[in-house]
Order: C-alpha cells, then structure tokens, then sequence
C-alpha cells in the first residue's frame, strides 16, 4: 500500500470520525421536555373583560420622567376604577397606596412560613399621537370595542395584564379560593420612564419588611408564530433574566469658527466618525444566550440548525454572522450600541465649538458597566472627545445597571409557568428567553431570584409591532384566556411547596382534556409574518480611523 493510499484512507477515516462526532452531537443537543396534556381553561367572557380593559384605557395615565410633570388625576381615576370594579379586592386584600400612586395589594397566605409570590403590572402608558394623520383606526384613549378588539394605548403594555390580574384574583376571592402562599399584586406608576418611583419603592417596601419571593411574574414575551429560527410551531418566550442598560455621551469641545474656512476636523465630523467607528466594530459575540434559547425547542428545530448550534466549535463564525443580520438575534449575540441623541450647532454658517452624541447600551450578561465604557473609550475617546455618563458623575446611578441575575429555569416555579403554557396554548414550545428590552422586574432582584417576565397573549407579528405604535389592541379571545390562565396559575404558585409539590395542594380548575376537534381549533391560529431582515453588519470591512481627534507624539 502505498503511502498516498494509507493517507487517503486516514483521511477518510477521520472525515467519517468528524462527520460522526457532528451527528452524535446534533441528535443530543435538543433538551427534550415531556409531552404536557392539553389544558382546558375555564371559560371567561373575553368581550366583557376587553369592555372592562377600555375603561383603564381611557385613564391617560402616561408618566414623564420629573414625576412633577405626571398629571396624577388619571392615576387617580385609575385607582377609583379599579376600586369600582373589583370590590373584593379591596373589601378582602390589603390595598396601599405606595408613594401616592403605585398599589400594593396583600393577599394573606394560609401558610405565612412559605415565602410569598407576586403579579406584577404597571399602571402607566407612553404617550400616542392623537392627531388624524397618525392613522389610529380608533382614538388611542377610547378604548372603542370594534371588530374583535378592544383599541387604544395599553391595551398590550400593558393595561391589559393589569386588569387581567385584578379579573383572576377578583374570580378567585368570589370563589372562595384561599391561597396557601401570601400572593402580592403590585402595580408601579412609572414603568415606561424607569420605575424609581414605583416599582422600586415597592420592591424596598417589601425589602424592609423582610419578605422574600419564591416567584414573580411581570409583563414580558408572548406566544406567537413566525420566528427568525425557521420554526412554524407557536413558540411562548419566558423571560428569565434582562440585559443591562446605560447611556454614554460622547462630548467634543473644539475651537469654533466661520464655516467658509473649517479645519481638517470639525466637532461634528468628530462625532459623526466616532458613531461609525462604533457601528463598525460592534462588541464581540457569543453563542451562549441563543445555544442555551434554541435547545429547548427540540426537534422543532430544522435540523442543518441544530447541528450548527451542537458544533459551534464548527459553525460559529457562520452562526454568528447569520444571527448578526437580524436586529433581534444580533441583540440576543452582544452588546448593543444605539445612538439616539446628537446635539450641535445653531447657525448654518458657524462651525459648533461644542458637540454631544449620546450613545445607548444594552449589556449582555457576562459584561458590565465598567466593561462597556473602557471599550467605547478605548474606541473613540482621546484628548478632545471625552467619553462620559450621560446622567450624573459615575457609571452606577439610578438610570444605568448591569444584566439582571438569571432566573432558575430548573426551580418548580419556572417548571410549573412553563408546563402551564404548553398546555393551554397547544402546539405550542417554551422556550426561556432573555428580554432586550427593560421591566418593572428589575427591580425586584434583591427580594427574588425567579423573577419572570410573560404576558399569557397569543400575538401575531403584526399585533406585536402596535406596542407603543399605531393600534395597539387587544383580541377577546386573548381577554379571556389571559384572565383564566392567571387564575390558574394563582392557584398553582401559590399551593406550590419549596422543595416539591405538594400532595395536599389545591387541584386545577375544571380541567379536562381537549378533543381532538377542540385541539384542532385551538392550533388554527393565524400565522403571522417572519421577522423583518436587516442587513449584515460590516465584519469583514477595514476598521475607520479609531480615534479622529487624537493628537500627533
């Protein structure tokens, strides 16, 4: 045999060794869950509680960052109606009103040695443009009930799950349901701008009264098809932990002049450079999050992408440059850099002596405060743009923080929100999920480490895209559900023992199995429309000049 001959065959023998290696690993990857059985909830009348959604509608409730500058009268309204229409909760529960416009509802537990669990909502809106070029279909702050929906801002974020919450635990009380863990109801006022004055007070009034809690559950994901996975399959997202936030400003001070004879670099052309030097070397990657997201989704996944995300050893370049092209899957890769705000120049013939660019960040878990600013400065600062906090002197302060700590997707309360969500929406995958974006959960970090974020909806894409937008609106099919499954789960969290369920606790409502014919219905759920496609970051091109400003030695 010749020595051309053996290297043929090593080489073949270790392609089919590599080969072997990529299919093992691919067949194992998917962490496989055990078949849950449908779940009928109990029947709630979906129009009346979206009747009931358009009334909390119509309490303008919408927060500004100097709390002075909030109108209280509709939080007051807020909390007249909510007193008008679930009077048990208030004849019953303990109700506070914590710095003048949050709530803190108390439902005392049969067991107070169990620790406590907690539904979370907010009470305020961000703002909608009224006006008849904004295109509403139905005013914003109407709360009309046409064609299946009931309209207006909050509807989804989310005076909807408030009201859902109060609905289920109203239902409950009415019953005669008594839970065996204390449950909480929290309603901060200032979610939208930050929460400091609501939820986090909340969270320290709890803090100093020594309460922990085994769960909360705050407004989060939703279930929906259509995902830049490939998956068809309903997916339901259960957030379990937040990235990070903080704003830098990028500030340039410069000599100024006239504008028919500007130097080599201007203030503004500084700024504009620096912006595109952090554009084009975005913060590293990692597969960690999205590996850890889509091996939950078992054999759903197609399979060319299981074995890329099983060999990542193989496939993460390409991977990663595939998630890059995908607003949401590259801010589920890295830390994101947004610039949102630039201040400059105030005449077209004067060359500004002072510029201002403010930077957004939303940090991966893993990277830090710290780590975020020394890389922009590293990047652009230099000797006349000056890289700072965008609020106040230092990096920690009450508008900036790092990830959150993750939720223990392994713990009985994350075990029971999650098989709870296969089986009243078939079909449908579960899958823990990191929020890009910011909740009133945050701030409860220091009273509970399974802080969730979900929000009971089936949502097509197209619904999902109306938050904060045009006709935001809520399905009476989703009213209703969303009310029945936030008893259930009332009554499960709540009879749940720490270490294991409990053979005494509470049974399920009126459950039963679905028909086949019930089971096809609930699966015919309106597909909704792919993610839309960004373009690929630069990753291959040639790095601009780091630092335009910088002096020569």
């Amino acid at each position: 045999m010749t020595p051309l001959m053996i290297a043929g065959i090593a080489a073949g023998a270790l392609l089919v060794i590599l080969l072997a290696v990529i299919i093992i690993r691919t067949l194992s990857f998917p962490i496989e869950t055990e078949p849950t059985e449908p779940l009928a909830l109990l029947d709630i009348d979906g129009e009346a509680v979206a009747r009931r959604v358009g009334l909390a509608v119509q309490c303008r409730t919408i927060s500004h960052k100097n709390p002075a500058e909030t109108d209280p009268k509709p939080f007051s309204d807020l909390r007249d109606l909510l007193r008008t229409l679930y009077p048990q909760l208030h004849e019953k529960l303990d109700c506070e009103l914590i710095n003048d416009r949050s709530l803190l509802f108390t439902w005392r537990g049969s067991d107070p040695k169990l620790d406590a669990i907690c539904f979370a909502a907010h009470q305020d809106v961000v703002p909608a443009d009224e006006s008849p070029e904004a295109g509403w279909t139905h005013p914003p702050f109407a709360g009309e009930l046409a064609d299946g929906y009931v309209w207006g801002r909050g509807t989804l974020d989310c005076k909807g799950t408030l009201i859902g919450i109060c609905e289920a635990a109203n239902n409950l009380l009415k019953a005669g349901f008594t839970p065996r863990r204390t449950i909480y109801l929290a309603f901060g006022a200032d979610e939208e701008v930050s929460g400091l004055e609501g939820a986090r007070v909340i969270a320290e009034t709890l803090r100093e009264r020594g309460v922990k809690l085994a769960f909360l559950l705050d407004e989060g994901s939703v279930v929906t098809k259509g995902s830049a996975l490939g998956i068809n399959s309903p997916i339901g997202q259960i957030g379990i932990s937040e990235k990070g936030y903080l704003s830098l400003k990028l500030k340039t001070k410069v000599k100024g002049g006239h504008s028919s004879t500007p130097p080599n670099q201007t203030a503004i052309g500084a700024h504009a450079l620096a912006i595109a030097v952090l554009e084009s070397n975005p913060f590293p990657q990692t597969l960690d999050v999205m590996s850890f997201i889509v091996s939950y989704l078992g054999k759903a996944l197609p399979f060319f992408q299981r074995m890329q995300y099983a060999n990542t050893w193989l496939f993460g370049g390409s991977l990663k440059r595939k998630l890059a092209a995908t607003p949401l899957t590259n801010a589920l890769t890295r830390t994101t850099a947004a610039p949102t705000i630039i201040k400059a120049g105030s005449a077209e013939n004067v060359l500004p002596a002072e510029a201002e660019a403010l930077i957004n960040f939303r940090i991966m878990p893993g990277e830090t405060l710290r780590d975020v600013y020394e890389r922009v400065n590293d990047l652009v600062g230099d000797e006349t743009l000056e890289v700072l906090p965008a609020h106040g002197e230092t990096l920690e302060s009450d508008h900036a923080w790092n990830p959150t700590p993750v939720a223990d997707v392994d713990s009985p309360q994350y075990q029971r929100l999650a098989e709870l969500v296969r089986a009243t929406f078939p079909g449908a995958l579960v899958v823990p999920f990191m929020m890009t974006g910011a909740t009133d959960a945050r701030h409860y970090a220091e009273v509970c480490q399974n802080a969730m974020r979900f929000s009971p909806l089936f949502l097509t894409q197209e619904e999902i895209q109306t938050m904060h937008a045009v006709n935001e609106r809520l399905s009476f099919v989703n009213a209703g559900r969303m009310v029945a499954f936030y008893e259930e789960l009332m009554r499960q969290e709540s009879s749940l023992l720490d270490e294991e369920e409990s053979e005494e606790a509470e049974p399920p409502l009126k459950t039963k199995r679905l028909s086949r014919k019930e089971r096809e219905v609930a699966e015919e759920e309106e597909p909704s429309d792919a993610l839309p496609e960004a373009d690929a970051l630069p990753l291959e091109d040639e790095p601009l000049v780091v630092k335009p400003l910088r002096k020569d030695d």
